[in-house]
């Protein structure tokens, strides 16, 4: 039994997902396979079910899983004494955007640095009274609020629509702009005069829209969703918390240019420190973005 074994192991058990677990181990999916099956032959035990692209851990696998996450962090943490290593180093990051890919990707990540330490903080959309620079990386979207980060686009993320459970356009899959027309709109106020994307875009479109409710807080205007009070513009990094607030239902909004461009930002390379330099380094590289050299 290897090393090498054990470690692809724990992350093929964490993903459930071969192809993933192959991807954030820079390996071809068969070795990854032929890797999980040598350790299964060797411990003499099936350790997961598999269920189409789906790997399930079984009884035995969960068992062995909780022996091997300890293992190697005893292992990874007396190489690092052995060398004089610090063994725990810290990275700072902060959220004013959750995604689910994107916190998929930290995950692997930390997983396969298990000497460092992750402080992340779910930022509000106060931008101004941050202090950036005490943060690694920052991930926001792109408006004025954030006009003095100094960042570049990760991805783009879809605008959708949440509504109460009782509200009639639930009846239908996705929602026209006009259907919104006839809608109490709770609108989020990103700074003063300012509002949303998408309440431009449907101005734009030429429906004379005044927002019923004005907030700055998207706990607010869950709260008030979920309440009957209207209907309000989700990003795909928020709907997940709206739906999991209790009767809210998200659907997808007709129309272009309903997208909000994600930005990500690091410190500068020389501030970044060994950790700071992978950390850039994997999350940049599962979205193919080239690190900055300098």
């Amino acid at each position: 039994m290897e090393l090498s074994q054990i470690r692809y192991f724990i992350l093929t058990a964490q993903l459930q997902n071969m192809s993933k677990a192959a991807r954030a181990l820079h390996i071809t999916q068969p070795t990854l396979s032929k890797s999980i099956s040598n350790l299964e032959r060797e411990l003499g035990a099936q350790l997961f079910d598999r269920s189409g692209k789906r790997l399930i851990l079984n009884e035995k696998g969960k068992r062995f899983l909780e022996g091997a996450v300890v293992s190697i962090q005893e292992l990874d943490n007396a190489a690092a004494a052995a060398q004089d290593k610090l063994i725990n180093s810290t990275l700072h990051i902060g959220l004013f955007h959750v995604n689910r890919d994107f916190m998929r990707h930290i995950s692997e990540f930390s997983l396969m640095n298990p000497d460092i330490i992750l402080e992340i903080d779910r930022l509000t959309e106060s931008a101004d009274s941050i202090d950036t620079n005490q943060y690694d990386m920052l991930l926001y979207p792109r408006s004025t609020q954030f006009r003095r980060y100094k960042g570049q686009p990760l991805f783009h993320e879809s605008y959708l629509l949440a509504l109460g459970g009782n509200n009639p356009l639930l009846k239908q899959s996705s929602i026209l702009l006009s259907d919104i027309r006839s809608q109490n709109l709770i609108c989020i106020r990103i700074e003063k005069n300012l509002f949303e994307l998408p309440y431009y875009v449907c101005k734009n479109s030429g429906l004379n829209l005044s927002p019923k409710i004005i907030t700055d807080s998207h706990e607010v205007q869950r709260q008030l969703i979920s309440g009957g009070c209207g209907v309000g513009f989700v990003s795909e990094g928020y709907a997940e918390e709206y739906q999991s607030s209790g009767n809210i239902e998200i659907r997808p909004l007709e129309g272009e240019n309903m997208l909000q461009e994600i930005m990500i930002g690091f410190k500068r390379q020389k501030h970044l420190g060994e950790g700071g330099l992978l950390l850039s380094e994997y999350i940049l590289g599962c979205y193919g973005i080239k690190t900055k050299q300098g």
